[in-house]
């Protein structure tokens, strides 16, 4: 029997513990460079529809361009990449229109209500998507859940206005940034069922592609004209979104939920204040504490359960 001091289990327990760090670091790089891709993506599309008045269907055409592109190139050659599943697949198909049609809620409303509010609106997405596994998957909701829930739903209703008494208007963008909220829940939901059959680089294609498909036509009915300058902060926004989605994955292939979830929370966080400082965008306190309200639950949904079970 092998002594408990002995030199090969303190080597073994040594290296078990460096990949341990390695993968947090690799992690914590991969969620850090998702986290400035998607600020990237938020302030350059909002300077595209605020700044340079170029229509966000031109965004999303460029977005869904660049990131098949971009898809293709990396994962093709290794075999990952099943384009035509895109269409053979009805969960495929079904990821591909809602992904889209949730984008593009996304980017046609960053612009009149601003960078931060459309990004806190759209964040919501892990609540409706916690709301609807339960009842689609059939997953537990706990009592850190439903206090998570609960928490963003209040913080979502006076940041749009829904609640009574607040200064804040509900109108149409707001409306239409909440169905993209729900949108973008329903397509987790769709995804947890497709990574038993799918590739990752497939799943994210489909989406590209039926962005394509969505926006383009929209895109050459108000297509006008586009500048060198125009085509460099689209192209840029596009990469972006495409590095982000791709760092974001990676990110959690090395990390907790829980660590993963943290990272991905600060988003809205960083994007709003970016927003606030360099396009004065304009909160009234109850929707700064609404804002505060829906971080603070959306965080509770995702990973509050997870936390309390580690730390058990």
């Amino acid at each position: 029997m092998m002594p408990e001091g002995s030199p090969q289990i303190g080597t073994s327990m040594s290296t078990h513990t460096s990949e341990l760090q390695f993968h947090s670091q690799r992690g914590t790089i991969a969620m850090l460079v998702s986290l400035t891709c998607f600020t990237g993506n938020a302030l350059l599309l909002k300077v595209l529809a605020s700044i340079r008045h170029v229509d966000p269907w031109m965004s999303l055409t460029f977005r869904a361009g660049i990131g098949l592109l971009v898809t293709i190139v990396l994962f093709a050659p290794a075999g990952t990449l099943k384009l035509r599943r895109s269409f053979q697949s009805w969960l495929l198909a079904s990821r591909g229109v809602l992904g889209a049609l949730g984008t593009a809620a996304y980017y046609t409303t960053i612009g009149p209500l601003g960078a931060g509010k459309a990004t806190l609106i759209g964040n919501t997405w892990c609540v409706f998507a916690t709301i609807m596994a339960a009842f689609v998957l059939h997953e537990r909701l706990g009592v850190v859940k439903i206090l998570g829930i609960l928490f963003a739903l209040f913080g979502l209703g006076l940041l749009t206005g829904m609640t009574p008494g607040t200064l804040t208007q509900f109108g149409h963008h707001e409306m239409i940034a909440l169905i993209g909220a729900v949108l973008a829940a329903a397509v987790v939901v769709v995804i947890r069922q497709l990574t038993r059959t799918e590739t990752s680089a497939t799943i994210f294609a489909s989406q590209c592609v039926y962005g394509l498909l969505l926006g383009v036509p929209f895109a050459l009915m108000h297509f006008t004209s586009l500048a060198w300058t125009d085509v460099g902060l689209l192209s840029a926004a596009a990469i972006c979104a495409t590095f982000g989605q791709l760092a974001m994955t990676e990110g959690f292939r090395y990390l907790s939920v829980a660590a993963g979830g943290a990272f991905q929370n600060t988003v809205p966080v960083i994007i709003t204040l970016c927003s606030i400082s360099l396009f004065a965008e304009p909160f009234t306190t109850p929707q700064a504490l609404g804002a505060v309200f829906v971080l603070w639950g959306s965080f509770q949904t995702v990973v509050g359960g997870r936390v309390k079970k580690k730390l058990a």
